[in-house]
């Protein structure tokens, strides 16, 4: 990721910013104010940016449009070690939940809701949706040479095949009790 230059303002007002057409272009969050993600896992490797767009679409809906991307460290499950995992984001966002429903559009979009004056806190969306982008078990790819455990058995203990009962014998069993 190259150093983004702008800081992405925590809150804005959505409908100012879609009226100017308003775009920030690979904008940094402030470290500071993504606590929650930072917690989420071991750290964050360098920043996060984040492009996003403000517009109104074809049914004059309110959109927030745009991606993230952060690398964080995680702890492997398998090895224990530590490794970076690029986390990438992509959202459409619209507060206009009633107008979707009737235009029956409830499935292409994610809804959030404005503050009384009108305002939305991009940092807590966005930091959000890369929490949900953290996966549940993290580890290796199974193939990576940097795993520690990279080429063993995952399973513990030996494995004993399982013996298969042949599903006709208790009719074969009653054939001959028949003869």
């Amino acid at each position: 990721m190259d150093n983004a230059k702008v800081l992405l303002p925590r809150e804005i007002e959505l409908d100012k910013c879609i009226s100017a057409n308003a775009r920030y272009e690979s904008a940094r969050l402030d470290p500071e104010a993504i606590a929650r993600l930072t917690e989420s896992v071991v750290r964050v490797e360098g920043e996060v940016v984040a492009t996003v767009t403000f517009e109104r679409d074809l049914n004059s809906m309110r959109l927030v449009k745009g991606q993230a991307e952060a690398d964080v460290v995680l702890v492997c499950e398998r090895c224990g070690a530590e490794f970076v995992q690029h986390l990438c984001l992509e959202f459409v966002l619209t507060p206009d939940y009633e107008r979707a429903k009737a235009c029956n559009l409830l499935d292409k979009y994610e809804f959030i809701e404005c503050n009384d004056a009108g305002k939305i806190d991009l940092y807590d969306l966005i930091e959000d949706g890369l929490i949900l982008e953290v996966p549940s078990f993290p580890r290796h790819d199974e193939d990576d040479p940097a795993c520690l455990r990279h080429g063993t058995q995952w399973s513990y203990g030996d494995v004993a095949p399982e013996a298969k009962e042949n599903p006709f014998a208790a009719l074969a069993a009653l054939k001959g009790n028949l003869k």
